[in-house]
């Protein structure tokens, strides 16, 4: 057993440097069991308290106490193995455990009080300064809203040489009371050095940007404001922090008007939370949670769904019910802590939270739209599945899963077109399969129109599979069927399917199907279906190289189609096709000139897809005569359009050059860091079809973060620009780097 320590030794070191914490909480239980079996104590204690940290980081606080309360009594029974160092690791390890007993109110005062007198008489036996022990007995009367006792152990703290103005976490105590007194003016003071950046200190100050968001707002400094949120933001993500910092983030943007920032972070967080196992992380979160939902449902997007993990199920919540849930939650949980102190003060605390009201209008991230559609109450299954068709034809896939689950057990007559759009939504080798059951459904349904659909989808599913034997028989077979049925909408979508399945394999009789199609199409009356196959015959006649005069005149329908069904991509897609056809048949300026002027002839009845495209194209030619900052709105508007089906990762580096031209710096950093990791992606794999874009968009948020004053995302984003030039053995863009961040570190 002797020999098999130092490899206990090693294994510990080797796990606590793995980032996942589930496998790491693997390897240092295994490393414990080692410990314990060979009677390692001081290694026991190491590993346990290494656990006990991983067990938190997986919002498993609870797990902490019994692995301390070993230690503890392993100690104490066997002094003379541990040396001083371990002594003092134990004893500041009691005094966290202190305070994490304080979060949980099955925890009595009584208890709390009882350890806060023994940890105080191990600090005074081994001669040690009692600062640890005054600061964990403020944080106590903190949870316990005694204010008399928080403020005299924070006057003893003091005197004992805390709060440390070098460490973040006492810098961090001392906003977040001040804020907590209402004393905004007073704990703006003490943060400023640290939210501009003159001071540094040891640790990365998320939370105190975090702390200090909603008093900049309500001093009217709104410019601090969004560079703390800014850093908040992005540092939030580099390290594991508490679930309140995130709720504090939330609760900021939702009482600044800014409710799909807060649904950005909330919908990051919300995986964790059915499984956060510490009731003061718990209560604060649901709060803010809930007065984010408040502002939702007072802006009238109420029946918006919202993400919510439940047991690893997905379940239908809006905002409306997700509001009534997490305000439950939140005041169940107050009422406990409540009963244990003594007081009222913690439900008093959450009502007022839940009570608040809107602070400031100010506008924090340029990269937040919303992402999905509403949901009226009360809309019939049948109208809900319809919708959701709607959404998938728009590759809208977020909405069409909110519908789906906002749909749940349809009544049977529903239930086949249920399975097809759920086999629609399938990846993987399961497609074909779902969709064949599908179509049994409809079969037995005798929905003659919909079987013959979704025989197609499954023919086009086996073509794209290598499947084409199988494939053709199909597809022909069940146009023929359409072609005997009342709906020329159909025969469209089969004649387009017929046309995807033959190409490469006769190319006259997919220009032919595809010319049945556009006929049957525009018989229809169905914008969609028209902006379906003119797509694909712009494309055909591009890769066939026909006159300018013919792919405009297809790209115009197309368009038009696109805007008329209120299809972004697609009318964003044919867009594109025509300035590039312009530009071919040298007549780009009379197209510009025309979209000028159909932008001039707008009126307020004008749908918003129609400016959004229109702009689009405005926009392009503004970015290519090198007048970027004009293209602002333009853009803006067209990513608020295209987000619920996707933005194009390009889309948001062309509004960072606008926002940058027009020295919205904050703007530009938010929108080249929103793709900025997919670009990089995309170019490494061969999908970009201008390569220099990805570096490009990284130079442009280095550059946003140097003037900005984010020393740290400046560096950051150099070391992966460095990164990548190294993969491609880069030489320029490797200088490129190497020079930046010499001159970087050289301004500190």
């Amino acid at each position: 057993m002797i020999h098999q320590e130092p490899r206990l030794w090693a294994a510990l070191e080797s796990a606590q440097a793995v980032e996942d914490f589930e496998i790491q909480q693997a390897q240092l239980e295994d490393v414990v069991s080692g410990a314990e079996a060979g009677g390692f104590a001081r290694l026991a204690f190491v590993a346990r308290h290494a656990l006990a940290n991983a067990y938190c980081v997986g919002r498993q606080w609870d797990r902490a106490f019994p692995l301390f309360a070993r230690c503890l009594a392993e100690h104490d029974d066997r002094r003379h193995e541990f040396g001083p160092a371990e002594e003092a690791a134990l004893r500041s390890w009691y005094c966290w455990i202190i305070r994490s007993m304080a979060e949980f109110p099955v925890f009595s005062l009584t208890q709390i009080y009882a350890a806060l007198d023994d940890v105080e008489g191990r600090f005074w036996a081994a001669g040690a300064n009692l600062a640890e022990v005054y600061a964990t007995r403020r944080a106590v009367a903190h949870i316990a809203a005694d204010r008399e006792q928080e403020q005299q152990y924070f006057r003893q703290w003091t005197a004992a040489g805390g709060p440390d103005p070098a460490r973040m976490w006492d810098l961090a105590v001392h906003v977040d009371r001040l804020v907590d007194r209402g004393d905004d003016a007073a704990a703006h003071a003490l943060a400023a050095p640290v939210l501009s950046g003159a001071r540094i200190l040891d640790e990365p100050p998320v939370p105190v940007h975090i702390d200090m968001l909603l008093p900049l707002a309500r001093l009217g400094l709104h410019a601090e404001a969004r560079r703390s949120f800014r850093l908040a933001r992005r540092g939030i993500t580099r390290e594991v922090y508490r679930y309140e910092y995130s709720g504090k983030l939330i609760e900021f943007c939702a009482l600044t008007g800014n409710l799909d920032a807060g649904l950005e972070t909330l919908s990051r967080m919300m995986w964790g939370f059915p499984t956060l196992n510490r009731p003061t992380g718990t209560m604060d979160f649901a709060a803010a949670t809930a007065v984010l939902m408040q502002q939702m449902v007072d802006a009238g997007r109420g029946d918006e769904p919202i993400g919510w993990a439940q047991q690893g199920d997905d379940e239908y919540v809006d905002a409306a019910q997700l509001l009534e849930r997490m305000r439950r939650i939140a005041l169940d949980l107050a009422a406990r802590f409540d009963a244990r102190n003594g007081t009222a003060s913690q439900g008093d605390r959450v009502r007022a939270r839940l009570a608040a009201r809107p602070v400031a209008d100010v506008r924090m991230s340029a990269a937040s739209h919303r992402f999905t559609h509403g949901i009226p109450e009360g809309l019939p299954p049948e109208e809900i599945l319809s919708r959701a068709e709607r959404h998938l034809d728009r590759d809208q896939r977020t909405s069409v899963g909110d519908h789906l689950l906002a749909l749940a057990e349809p009544p049977a007559h529903l239930a086949a077109r249920r399975a097809h759009l759920e086999a629609l939504l399938r990846g993987g080798p399961d497609k074909g399969t779902a969709l064949h059951e599908a179509a049994v459904r409809y079969q037995d349904d005798e929905d003659w129109v919909r079987f013959a659909l979704c025989m197609c989808d499954t023919a086009m599913w086996m073509a794209d599979n290598g499947r084409l034997d199988d494939a053709v028989p199909l597809v022909t077979q069940m146009r023929d069927l359409l072609r005997k049925l009342p709906d020329q909408g159909a025969i469209a979508r089969a004649e387009f399917a017929y046309a995807n399945v033959m190409t490469g394999l006769e190319p006259d009789e997919v220009d032919r199907a595809l010319a049945r199609a556009a006929a049957d199409a525009a018989e229809s009356g169905d914008p969609y279906v028209v902006a379906l196959v003119a797509g694909h015959r712009v494309h055909l006649a591009v890769k066939q190289g026909l006159p300018s005069e013919q792919v405009i005149a297809l790209a115009a329908t197309m368009r038009d189609a696109a805007l008329d069904a209120d299809w972004p991509a697609q009318a964003v897609h044919a867009f594109s096709c025509l300035e590039a056809a312009h530009a071919k048949a040298g007549t780009a300026a009379a197209y510009r000139r025309e979209v000028d002027e159909r932008i001039a002839g707008f009126s307020a009845g004008t749908p918003r897809v129609v400016r959004a495209g229109y702009g689009f194209a405005q926009a392009r030619g503004l970015l290519a005569e090198g007048r970027e900052a004009e293209a602002v709105p333009a853009l803006e508007e067209l990513i608020a359009v295209e987000r619920y089906s996707g933005v194009p990762a390009v889309h948001w580096h062309w509004l960072a050059k606008a926002y940058f031209a027009a020295g919205r710096l904050d703007d530009a950093a938010d929108a080249a860091e929103v793709k900025a990791d997919l670009l990089d992606d995309l170019r490494e794999r061969g999908n970009l079809e201008d390569p220099a874009v990805a570096d490009e968009n990284r130079k442009l948020l280095i550059e946003c973060c140097r003037l900005l004053g984010d020393r740290d995302g400046a560096l950051e984003h150099l070391e992966t620009l460095s990164r990548n030039a190294h993969k491609r053995n880069d030489a320029n863009l490797q200088d490129y780097a190497r020079t930046r961040i010499d001159q970087i570190r050289q301004r500190v």
